[in-house]
């Protein structure tokens, strides 16, 4: 059951040990996922990061559900990344899900601004020379119509009985967030 308010379920959250955050490419999954493991004091996997090589070269499938079956070992994590592909094995190893739900003019303007203002080669969440090529942009753009209904079908094949949040734009991210460190 996905949740669009999130104050029952706040304890839930703070105790998760295993916490996925999913959204679109410039929804704020890793600036959300950065602040989430400060306030709960829990390491912070990036899947990009795990996923690119340097170049942006993507590692082969073969390879990747293995790596993740490696990384959701892990006994406490905060995992950023949609990567579809590997929902069935991430779902059900969370404690919680937190779907970051953005227009997506709204990710396409973030994408862009982070590619013109962001260092390419500092970034924590992913090498650096990430393209802007059509295909990316077209990701983001059929997010919401393509992407966003496999996620809601794995999130209801994997997870029936997770505690799953859906939070839909800056200030409702930021009430959580501040209200989650208020009562951790």
């Amino acid at each position: 059951m996905i949740v669009d308010g999130f104050q029952e379920l706040m304890p839930q959250v703070a105790s998760s040990k295993r916490i996925l955050v999913l959204g679109s490419s410039g929804s704020g999954k890793t600036t959300f996922s950065i602040r989430l493991g400060q306030i709960l004091q829990r390491n912070t996997i990036h899947l990009d990061a795990e996923f690119w090589q340097p170049g942006w070269v993507a590692t082969p499938q073969s390879e990747w559900r293995a790596k993740v079956a490696s990384l959701i070992e892990a006994d406490s994590w905060i995992m950023d990344g949609t990567y579809e592909s590997t929902l069935d094995l991430r779902i059900p190893a969370a404690d919680s899900v937190i779907m970051i739900e953005s227009s997506r003019w709204t990710c396409l303007w973030r994408v862009l601004k982070r590619k013109a203002t962001v260092d390419d080669q500092r970034r924590p969440d992913a090498p650096g020379g990430q393209k802007l090529d059509r295909a990316f942009l077209r990701y983001i753009w059929r997010y919401p119509t393509v992407t966003r209904p496999i996620v809601l079908d794995a999130i209801r094949q994997y997870g029936p009985n997770k505690t799953t949040i859906q939070l839909t734009g800056s200030s409702q991210i930021e009430n959580f967030l501040q209200q989650l460190q208020q009562s951790s």
